[in-house]
């Protein structure tokens, strides 16, 4: 059964939002890239409280996607500054797209934006918090905004989906998780709505991570061009099972899927024989 997800919107007095209305601000059904939001996310988070303001992490310098020239974006930055630069990009045209392909688990989905933010240990191997609450405070911002009809994408990963902020252990919430190319627009998609380039904000210094190397790959061999946040060029290597048949199955093992179909439930304990 689906989980109920509430949200209270930023205004005096507020108002209640439904699950469907709460993923509906985020893969509304005007916008060519809705398909790819994932829904696992939204399935159990609940958000309540007047929005935070944030300050912009951009530079100024940052321009509004030519028409002529269209690229899209993938955000891979830790949590909620991946969310945060994506809303940032949202101010300059560009429909933010989460692709967070995870539950934060129980303990952390419930998020109230009036009060402080929960430092308590976490009981999920990834501490998803951050990003729940960012999700949370941009949902009203969001709602508000205006997107161009073809207005181009920033795509929202988590650097930390694939090794978790603490390690796994009996009775913890395993919500790692991973993207395939299948989470993404195939080459031939983006080329019809005439994306050209790719710009892949992360960590600086960082290659891809071998899970979004396969798609960035599969857009390279298309003609797709891959940049870094600088606009230089990144040629992406051919990750290992590039294309392979059974490439799915192997990579999902020591993943944990759950019955909204995305990642994430309980480890067991361990229990010895004799």
């Amino acid at each position: 059964m689906a989980h109920k997800i509430l949200l209270y919107c930023c205004k005096k007095g507020g108002e209640w939002v439904t699950g469907k209305e709460l993923f509906e601000i985020w893969a509304p059904s005007n916008s060519v890239w809705s398909p790819w939001v994932s829904p696992a996310l939204f399935a159990q988070i609940e958000c309540v409280g007047d929005a935070e303001p944030t300050g912009s992490t951009l530079s100024s310098s940052v321009e509004e996607p030519s028409s002529s020239e269209r690229g899209a974006i993938i955000v891979d930055m830790p949590g909620g500054e991946a969310v945060k630069l994506a809303m940032d990009l949202a101010g300059h045209g560009y429909r933010p797209v989460p692709i967070i392909n995870a539950s934060p688990g129980p303990q952390q989905a419930r998020v109230n934006l009036s009060e402080r933010p929960d430092d308590s240990a976490s009981q999920s191997v990834l501490d998803m918090r951050s990003l729940v609450r960012e999700i949370c405070n941009a949902s009203a911002r969001l709602k508000k905004m205006r997107f161009a009809a073809d207005a181009p994408p920033v795509f929202i990963l988590d650097s930390l989906r694939l090794r978790g902020t603490h390690p796994v252990g009996a009775y913890m919430f395993d919500n790692r998780w991973m993207v395939f190319p299948q989470d993404f627009p195939s080459a031939r998609f983006m080329s019809n709505q005439k994306i050209m380039h790719v710009t892949l904000m992360q960590e600086k210094g960082e290659a891809p991570q071998d899970d979004l190397a396969h798609v960035l790959m599969r857009w390279q061999d298309a003609g797709i061009e891959i940049l870094d946040r600088s606009g230089n060029r990144i040629t992406v290597g051919r990750p290992s099972r590039f294309k392979a048949s059974w490439y799915r199955a192997l990579a999902i093992m020591g993943l944990r899927r759950n019955s909204a179909g995305g990642f994430g439930s309980f480890i067991p304990a361990a229990h010895g024989g004799g």
